[in-house]
């Protein structure tokens, strides 16, 4: 995993770690219990009436995910630390956010630890924290199921459209090899499996949610249906390069 290289990826892991706390998902809301009760340095800022804190294992990362983190066992504070300290400088303790952390955990019925507690402070605009809704499941991004039995139902859904064209070129430039497992339908499945494989979002454009313009080469990658599956194990997805690492770290153990 990346460290953060800025104070909006720092943001970035704030919002969402603040998300998690009223999360539609079970391991969401239990994850942040969790790290909120046993974290011993946070970032922390203030949006409107809400405080926002996040320990320094999940917001040091870039692009941080309970998924991520979880897959990625050897995470170290000694890692994490150094890089938000060149950002936010060394964490102090602060009465302030100490009197706040403990509201917050009151409000979520977390029972602190007795362990000292620092904190650095994220002085940024308030117009950079757009906080997330809360998160739910991740997804698989290309399969939406609705199971409806006995009535009629009128469902509203977001449809993201994908320029075909863009989609040639990706698989015209990088073949049709699974930029992560390498894996083949043509040469597995002979001519049914001619020419299948999935293109996968490096920016979801559903994070991007407007109208773009895609370039197939820096923007696009052929994975297959497993693979792509997994990216999206987590939101935002894991990067190809976290996906190759997790699966050689799987085949080693």
């Amino acid at each position: 995993m990346d460290l953060v290289a800025s104070k909006e990826d720092i943001a970035a892991n704030l919002a969402l770690f603040d998300s998690y706390r009223t999360a539609a998902s079970d391991a969401h809301r239990a994850y942040f219990a969790d790290r909120l009760r046993l974290g011993k340095q946070f970032v922390w800022s203030k949006v409107g009436d809400r405080f926002l804190f996040a320990p320094s294992r999940f917001a040091g990362y870039r692009d941080c995910t309970l998924e991520k983190h979880s897959a990625f066992p050897l995470k170290d504070g000694k890692i994490t630390t150094p890089a938000i300290n060149r950002l936010l400088k060394r964490p102090v303790p602060d009465d302030a956010a100490e009197a706040a952390y403990v509201t917050l955990c009151g409000e979520t019925g977390v029972n602190p630890s007795g362990k000292p507690r620092e904190y650095w402070h994220l002085d940024l605009p308030v117009a950079l924290f757009q906080l997330r809704a809360p998160a739910g499941e991740p997804g698989f991004p290309d399969e939406v199921a609705i199971f409806v039995e006995g009535a009629t139902r009128q469902v509203f859904v977001n449809v993201y459209e994908r320029n075909p064209q863009a989609r040639e070129a990706c698989l015209a430039h990088y073949g049709m090899d699974c930029s992560v497992c390498s894996f083949n339908f043509g040469l597995e499945f002979g001519a049914i499996g001619n020419g299948f494989m999935h293109v996968h979002h490096l920016n979801p454009i559903s994070a991007i949610g407007t109208s773009h313009e895609v370039d197939p080469v820096a923007d696009l990658r052929p994975v297959c249906p497993n693979c792509h599956a997994m990216l999206h194990r987590s939101d935002p997805p894991f990067s190809i390069e976290e996906i190759r690492e997790i699966r050689a770290a799987a085949k080693d153990a």
